[in-house]
C-alpha cells in the first residue's frame, strides 16, 4: 500500500465514522428495514421508522392522515393540546413496541461513562451491529440465543439490560430475567444501571398514574418486581451460585463468563445449566453470554468454540477494538506517523483499523506490562481475544490455522471384535453406531491397501471417571506418498481398563489396514498397581500383534536384546515431539478434524520450571497422540507406498532405531 492510498483510505474510514446518526429521525440506522413516516406535528419532516411498526393501527393511520390534527378528525377527536399531547404518547408507544433505537434515546436514562453525568442512551455502532442480529432472531420468532467476546468499555452489558427493559416494559411485560456476573458487586453495577432506568422511565409509558420502581419481591432483596408490569429481575454470581432463583425464567443475562470460577460443589457449566434448563425454547426467549475473554480452556472458551463450530445452538458475535470509535488518537503528521507503521499495524490497518485508531493503540499498549494482556482487553480478532498467558507454547495464529480443518465426525459409536482381547480381538472387526460413543470416526477404513498407511498413537490414562482420559488416535498417511498432508480419520477417548484399551487398540489399528501401533507406555510403566502392567500388557500384545511400536534399536534386537515396546515421554522425549509438533502447525504439516484436540493445543504452556503441561484444569491427551503421531509420520515411519506383499513389518525397519534413549 502506498502512501497516498493510505492516507485516501483513512480519510474514507473517518468520513464514514463521522456519518450522521440520529435514532429519533431514523438517519443513519441500518440496524432493520425501515419506511418513511409522516405526521405533522409528531415529525420533523419524513422520519424512517422500522417497517415492523406498521404493523401497529395507530402508525398506519397517523402515516395516512400526514397530520397530528387530520388524524385527531379521523378517529372523532377534536384538536385540542391535550388530545395532541396523547397522540404523540401513543405514537411513542407504538413506535417503542419495534424501535429499541428510538425508545432507548428517548427514554432510558444512563449514566455516561467519561462525564458520570445522567444521559440519554445512544447505541455506538457496535452496540448498532449487535442490535442488528439480535432482531434477525427476534422477528425470525428464534429462541435469541448469543455469546459476545467483547472489548472492554464498548457498552454491551448496558445494551443487554436496556434490551432486557424494552421486552419487559414494552414488548411482552411479565417476561422475567436473570443477572449473573463472576462476582456479587458487578452484577449490582448492572441491576443499578436497571434502577437508574426505572427510576426515570415515564409513568405514562406503561399506562400509569404512578412512577414505576421496583419492589423486592416477596422481601427478597435479590429478585425484584417492576410494580405495574409484575416482571422480575433477579441478581446473582459465580461466587455465590445458590443465591439465584431460576424460576419461570425468559430472559437470561450473563456477564464477564470468562471469569466465572468452580465454587464448592458447582462449576460454571452446572451454574449455568441450572438457570437456562429452566428457560423455554420458545420465541423471544433471550439467553446471552458476554465476557473479554480470559484464556482458553474455560468454560467461555469452550462454548465460543462449539458456536463458532456451530455445535451449541448460540451465536457467536465478535467486534474487534477498532470498530469502537472512541478508541482514536489525533495525528499530526500523516507522512512520519505512515512511515513508522510497524508490519502489525499495517495488516490492522488492512483490516479495517484508521490511522487514529493505530495511534491510540500505541499509546495504549503502554499502561500493559504486556503485549498480550493489552490483546486479551483489547483483541483484533477472537483468535487473540482468547491469548491465555504470555507463556502459551503453541503460537494463536497457528492453532487458529489447524481449527480450519476441523469438522463434524461422520460415525460415533465404538468397535466391537469376536473378542475384547487376545488373537480374537483381530476378527470380525465390527463398528457400531452408538449414542455418545466413546469412538468418532470422520473418515472410515478404505479398501485401497498401502504400506505404511495409517499409525495409531495410544496415551493411556485411569480407569475411573476422574482420572485422566485414555486417547486412541488414528492418521492417515497415504496422501503423503503424494506430497500431501497426514490427517487425523479416527479417535477414541473414554475411560476403561488398561488391557481392555490395548486391546481396543489393536482392534482399531487391525481395523485400519494393520496400522503401525504406538502406546505411550509411560502410564503402563510407572503404575504398580494391579502387577507389572507393562510386561503383561504389552508383551501380551506384541505376541499377537507383529507391528507395535519397539524403542529397543533393531540391531540390538537382532543380537538377542529382548525389545522395549512402547512410546516412553519423559522430559526430553516429550520437548522433542512438542517441539515438532511446533513446527508442524507452523508449516502445515497435518491436517487436524477435531476441535477439541486443537482446544488442548490452545491450553497447552510453559511452566515456570520450564516443563510442557495443560493449564490447570484442563487436559493435554489428545494432543499429545497428535504430537507423538505427526513425529512418527515424519521422522519415524517410512513413506507410505502401494501395498506390496509380505511387507517389512514396522518394529525391524532399518529407519526405526536409535531410540533406546525414549
Amino acid at each position: 500500500m502506498g502512501e497516498d492510498f493510505i492516507k485516501t483510505e483513512n480519510q474514507r474510514r473517518i468520513n464514514e465514522q463521522n456519518k450522521p446518526y440520529d435514532p429519533i429521525t431514523g438517519l443513519g440506522s441500518d440496524t432493520c428495514e425501515r419506511k418513511p413516516f409522516y405526521c405533522k406535528g409528531i415529525t420533523e419532516g419524513t422520519y424512517m421508522i422500522p417497517e415492523h411498526c406498521f404493523d401497529e393501527p395507530v402508525i398506519n393511520k397517523m402515516n395516512n392522515a400526514g397530520s397530528v390534527k387530520k388524524f385527531l378528525h379521523s378517529i372523532g377527536a377534536p384538536y385540542t393540546r391535550e388530545n395532541k399531547a396523547l397522540a404523540i404518547q401513543e405514537y411513542c408507544k407504538a413506535r417503542s413496541k419495534h424501535d429499541f433505537e428510538f425508545w432507548a434515546a428517548s427514554f432510558c436514562t444512563i449514566a455516561d461513562l467519561l462525564s458520570a453525568q445522567d444521559i440519554k442512551f445512544i447505541l455506538n455502532p457496535a452496540q448498532r451491529y449487535f442490535l442488528k442480529r439480535f432482531y434477525e432472531e427476534w422477528y425470525a420468532e428464534r429462541p435469541v440465543s448469543f455469546v459476545i467476546t467483547k472489548n472492554r468499555q464498548n457498552g454491551f452489558s448496558t445494551e443487554i439490560e436496556m434490551l432486557f427493559g424494552w421486552i419487559q416494559l414494552v414488548v411482552i411485560g411479565q417476561w422475567n430475567s436473570v443477572i449473573c456476573a463472576h462476582i456479587e458487586n458487578t452484577t449490582k453495577i448492572i441491576r443499578g444501571m436497571y434502577t437508574k432506568m426505572i427510576k426515570n422511565y415515564p409513568a405514562w409509558m406503561l399506562n400509569s398514574d404512578t412512577q414505576p420502581s421496583l419492589l423486592p419481591y416477596e422481601g427478597s432483596q435479590k429478585t425484584k418486581i417492576i410494580k405495574q408490569t409484575g416482571a422480575r429481575i433477579s441478581v446473582g454470581s459465580a461466587e455465590k451460585p445458590d443465591a439465584i432463583v431460576g424460576d419461570k425464567i425468559s430472559l437470561c443475562h450473563f456477564s464477564e463468563v470468562g471469569l466465572y470460577k468452580t465454587t464448592e460443589g458447582k462449576t460454571p457449566e452446572q451454574l449455568i445449566q441450572s438457570i437456562v434448563s429452566g428457560v423455554q425454547l420458545a420465541a423471544h426467549t433471550c439467553i446471552i453470554y458476554e465476557s473479554t475473554a480470559r484464556g482458553v480452556g474455560n468454560f467461555f472458551h469452550d462454548l465460543w468454540i462449539r458456536s463458532t463450530n456451530g455445535e451449541s445452538g448460540t451465536i457467536p458475535i465478535f467486534i474487534p477494538w477498532f470498530k469502537n470509535y472512541a478508541y482514536q488518537s489525533p495525528i499530526k503528521d500523516y507522512d512520519k506517523f505512515i512511515s513508522s507503521l510497524t508490519e502489525e499495524e499495517t495488516t490492522l490497518f488492512e483490516m479495517g483499523a484508521t490511522l487514529e485508531g493505530l495511534k491510540w493503540r500505541r499509546g495504549k499498549i503502554k499502561a500493559y506490562k504486556d503485549v498480550w494482556r493489552f490483546k486479551q482487553d483489547f483483541p483484533a480478532t477472537a483468535d487473540e481475544a482468547f491469548l491465555s498467558t504470555g507463556r502459551r507454547f503453541y503460537p494463536i495464529q497457528d492453532t487458529a490455522r489447524l481449527r480450519r480443518g476441523c469438522m463434524k465426525p461422520k460415525f460415533v459409536g465404538d468397535i466391537y471384535a469376536e473378542k475384547n482381547y487376545g488373537a480374537d480381538a483381530m476378527k470380525n472387526i465390527k463398528f457400531k453406531a452408538e449414542e455418545g460413543g466413546a469412538l468418532k470416526v470422520w473418515f472410515m477404513p478404505e479398501s485401497e491397501r498401502y504400506n505404511n498407511r495409517y499409525v495409531t498413537v495410544v496415551d493411556i490414562g485411569g480407569g475411573s471417571e476422574q482420572a485422566d482420559r485414555s486417547v486412541i488416535c488414528v492418521i492417515d498417511r497415504k496422501d503423503m506418498a503424494k506430497g500431501g498432508l497426514p490427517i487425523v480419520v479416527a479417535e477414541w477417548c473414554g475411560h476403561i481398563d488398561h488391557d481392555l484399551l490395548a486391546w481396543k487398540s489393536v482392534m482399531i489399528s487391525e481395523a485400519y489396514q494393520h496400522a503401525l501401533l504406538i502406546i505411550e507406555s509411560n502410564t503402563l510403566e510407572t503404575e504398580q498397581t494391579e502387577g507389572d502392567h507393562f510386561e503383561f500388557i504389552l508383551d501380551e500384545i506384541a505376541d499377537t500383534y507383529d507391528n507395535l511400536f519397539c524403542r529397543t534399536p533393531a540391531d540390538k534386537i537382532r543380537e538377542g536384546l529382548p525389545p522395549t515396546w512402547g512410546f516412553h515421554t519423559n522430559k526430553k522425549s516429550k520437548q522433542m515431539v512438542c517441539d515438532h509438533q511446533k513446527k508442524a502447525l507452523r508449516e502445515n504439516m497435518y491436517i487436524e478434524t477435531c476441535s477439541e484436540a486443537v482446544d488442548e493445543h490452545d491450553t497447552l504452556e510453559v511452566k515456570k520450571n520450564g516443563s510442557l503441561g495443560a493449564i490447570d484444569g484442563k487436559h493435554d491427551d489428545r494432543h499429545i497422540t497428535r504430537a507423538i503421531g505427526i513425529w512418527a509420520c515424519y521422522q519415524y515411519m517410512d513413506l507410505p507406498r502401494k501395498y506390496e506383499p509380505n511387507p517389512t513389518r514396522g518394529r525391524i525397519s532399518a529407519k526405526r532405531t536409535g531410540m533406546s534413549s525414549f
